[in-house]
């Protein structure tokens, strides 16, 4: 028994010396200097820094600053070395200048500054570039477009308020999506809608009204009337999405794609001068099209 009470008293001074070790050493790393320490916060990209501003047709000489003999001065005032970091970036983007002045060219006017929410459904601007994708199917393709669909996510920045410019335009679309044209049974058009219903987004339509509830599709017209299972419909929409892009397969739902070689920046860029040439501004709204209920 005496044997056995030794072996427990040498077990306990142990474990006591390994807390005391494990304490100690804990207490040495903390008191390390571990060098700075960060954090990090988003800051607009709005100049505040040097007060450099985005550069327009109007700003061009004035929006980065200037260099003179002794360096670099920003437009705010503050002068930096002519090696310095700001010096050698601002030199960079005042070179890139007259590269780019093709695209600060005016190409229309907006009403507003429209967003691209992806989860709303209704989205002004996705339904005005719809629009404008089933108005162009129509003319490319020599036959009336009575459905058109794009998704979202090809629209990657807002429309700006005020002038339009082509910049604009193809910051907007900057990716290689063409135009293409689908012949496509109402049944497979009716499954293609059920699928988009139970997304968060649905993505953009044009020539349909559709309505959802809990995930699932809950009534569907394409041009003021119910889908007709065994009619042809013709279909606008873009490359992208005929094999797998954001989970949509159009291609294997249609009796026939055809293909353009139009760019979707293309499609937008003639809809807003054709807009600007007929005295008209660009106008988005909500209109119903699609109903998505919880």
């Amino acid at each position: 028994m005496a044997d056995v009470k030794e072996k427990n008293q040498y077990f306990w001074y142990l474990a006591w010396a390994l807390i005391i070790v494990g304490a100690l050493f804990a207490g040495m790393e903390a008191s390390k200097d571990k060098g700075p320490q960060l954090s990090w916060r988003r800051v607009a990209m709005d100049g505040h820094r040097i007060g450099a501003k985005s550069v327009t047709l109007e700003n061009v000489n004035t929006a980065l600053g200037v260099f003179d003999s002794l360096g670099y001065v920003a437009p705010s005032g503050a002068r930096y070395d002519i090696d310095s970091p700001v010096a050698n970036i601002a030199s960079m983007l005042m070179e890139a200048q007259p590269r780019m002045a093709s695209l600060k060219t005016v190409v229309g006017h907006s009403d507003g500054m429209y967003m691209n929410l992806r989860t709303q459904p209704d989205l002004p601007l996705g339904n005005l570039f719809a629009d404008a994708l089933k108005d162009a199917g129509s003319a490319y393709f020599g036959v009336p477009m009575d459905f058109a669909l794009t998704n979202f996510g090809g629209i990657r920045c807002p429309l700006p308020l005020g002038a339009v410019t082509l910049e604009d335009v193809s910051s907007m679309f900057p990716f290689k999506n063409y135009m293409c044209y689908a012949r496509m049974k109402g049944s497979s058009l009716t499954a293609l809608l059920e699928q988009l219903a139970g997304t968060k987004a649905f993505q953009a339509v044009s020539g349909c009204r559709v309505v959802c509830k809990g995930g699932k599709l809950v009534s569907a017209e394409v041009g003021g009337k119910p889908i007709d299972p065994d009619r042809i419909y013709n279909v606008t929409t873009v490359d992208f999405l005929l094999d797998g892009g954001d989970k949509i397969n159009i291609g294997a739902l249609s009796e026939k794609v055809t293909l353009s070689h139009v760019l979707l920046k293309d499609v937008m860029l003639n809809y807003v001068k054709s807009m600007e040439a007929a005295g008209k501004v660009l106008h988005a709204a909500s209109d119903g099209r699609v109903v998505m209920e919880d």
